[in-house]
């Protein structure tokens, strides 16, 4: 992008190096090192037009890690939101600037899932992704990031070593356990150096160390996802289990011998596949395997969404579950639980 960038730090100004730039913030190239919290200014020249607005500085990386990561360093510069019209003039020009550089980015037709924490610093990699050609779904958590694999199988997860209550080695956990997710290539990424063995022993195929650029996220996804073998699932029907009920679902899919995945999503996330109208497996994010058990759980879900794709195996034939003597077992286990809870 042909765009002059100048950074006023403390009323001295300079010409620095842009290595990214989204509608939020931008990353620099900068040796000397800025405190993160720093208030600067910064102003871009483009078209002859000269625009300013403030900014806090939000990360960096200092010379000595940029070293080591073999990057180049730099700082993390947040914009300030709008306020007088020089700020709202730069935030125009800003837009204007990633709608040309996201049109002339060809579409890749590859499906992204990037999970992290920080909602801001999310919206910026999504939009980063997009414009270069991705279609992206985000998630905040780690149980979000695993429903976004089962909506829609990815052609690459980015996921950050930190999310809460299910973190990111849960998430490679959980997809390593599926078959047909197992294949999807991940990206961890953490502020902690000390992850990168651990990600790669649980199956990642990449680590980017925070900070990062999206320049740097999206090479690195790229790469990755056209190496990988492309998904054929589609979703063949979905609603909610409140209009249809998980076992009068499962009986359909019995009646009709249908096979693929009925993806769940309610009080966690979990999966259930059927061949011919056998129930072959199933997974959770609770880290439960037995397949009976997780579906005698599920059986007593009122509540969540559900989406049937035709995703294939390969599937154990010889460990096949039929769904009718599953759903008399249930009922008989509901009304032994009533009755023992009318006599206490």
């Amino acid at each position: 992008m042909d765009l002059q960038v100048e950074l006023i730090v403390d009323g001295r100004s300079q010409w620095v190096a842009l290595q990214d730039l989204s509608r939020t913030g931008m990353f620099v190239q900068l040796s000397r090192p800025l405190r993160v919290g720093s208030r600067v200014h910064v102003a871009l020249t483009h078209d002859n037009r000269r625009v300013i607005s403030g900014g806090t500085v939000t990360h960096l990386l200092a010379p000595p890690d940029a070293l080591r990561l073999g990057r180049y360093p730099g700082v993390g510069i947040a914009f300030r939101e709008p306020g007088d019209p020089a700020e709202q003039l730069f935030a125009v020009t800003v837009d204007q600037l990633c709608r040309t550089q996201r049109a002339s980015s060809p579409s890749l037709g590859l499906h992204a899932v990037i999970a992290d924490s920080d909602s801001r610093f999310l919206s910026r990699m999504s939009n980063a992704m997009s414009e270069a050609g991705f279609s992206v779904a985000t998630a905040s958590t780690g149980m979000e990031a695993v429903a976004a694999c089962l909506r829609q199988r990815p052609d690459v997860v980015v996921v950050a070593r930190d999310l809460p209550v299910v973190d990111g080695f849960r998430v490679l956990d959980t997809l390593a356990q599926d078959p047909a997710l197992a294949s999807i290539p991940v990206i961890v990424t953490s502020d902690d150096l000390n992850d990168l063995a651990p990600a790669f022993d649980r199956g990642a195929l990449d680590f980017i160390a925070k900070p990062y650029t999206t320049l740097e996220l999206i090479v690195r996804s790229r790469r990755l996802a056209v190496a990988s073998p492309r998904p054929t699932d589609r979703v063949v029907f979905a609603g909610t289990l409140n209009e249809l009920g998980l076992p009068a679902l499962l009986m359909m899919l019995e009646l009709e011998r249908k096979s693929g995945r009925l993806a769940l999503t309610g009080e966690h996330v979990a999966w259930i596949d059927v061949s011919e109208g056998k129930i072959v497996g199933a997974g959770s994010a609770t880290g439960a395997t037995d397949t009976r058990s997780i579906v005698m759980d599920l059986l007593s879900w009122t509540h969540g969404t559900f989406e049937m794709t035709n995703v294939a195996g390969p599937y154990d034939m010889d460990s096949t579950i039929g769904i009718t003597p599953l759903l008399l077992a249930h009922a008989c286990a509901f009304d032994e639980a009533l009755r023992d809870k009318h006599v206490a």
